[in-house]
Formats: structure tokens, C-alpha cells, sequence
């Protein structure tokens, strides 16, 4: 009878060792995942910092082109053409 628990004991143990195992290759695969997660979040978050940047760039040459343009709008409406 002892024999036969040993036995089933040493297949639990085997289980268990084998299961731990396969966790932790889950482990790892899953914690290699997550840093490329990471490290893609970090490039598309540098990008859309660039992204914005520009289009703030953008935005203060319309305004600059828009405000030159009502200047020399405001000047032809002065000017006395008849």
C-alpha cells in the first residue's frame, strides 16, 4: 500500500514540476511580449509627438500666411483704384 502512495506521490511531484515548467516558459513568453508592447507604445508615442509638433508648426504658418494675407487685403481696400 505505501508503495503504491509513493508512487502516486511521485507522479503529483512529476506533474507539478512539469506544470511549474510550463509556466514558467508562459512566464517568459508573455513578460517578452509585454516589452515589445512597451517598446512599440514608446515609438508610436515618439511619432505622434513629432505628429503633433508638426501639425503645431503648421498651424502658426497658416496663422502667419492668414494674417499677411488679410494685411495685404486690408491695403487693396485702402487704395483707391477708381
Amino acid at each position: 500500500m505505501s508503495f503504491e502512495i509513493l508512487k502516486q506521490l511521485d507522479e503529483r511531484v512529476k506533474a507539478v514540476i512539469e506544470r511549474t515548467e510550463q509556466l514558467r516558459q508562459e512566464n517568459a513568453r508573455l513578460t517578452e511580449q509585454v516589452e515589445e508592447g512597451r517598446r512599440r507604445l514608446e515609438e508610436v508615442s515618439a511619432q505622434l509627438r513629432q505628429a503633433l509638433e508638426q501639425c503645431r508648426q503648421q498651424e502658426a504658418e497658416r496663422q502667419e500666411v492668414k494674417g499677411r494675407i488679410e494685411k495685404l487685403l486690408a491695403r487693396f481696400d485702402g487704395l483707391d483704384l477708381a
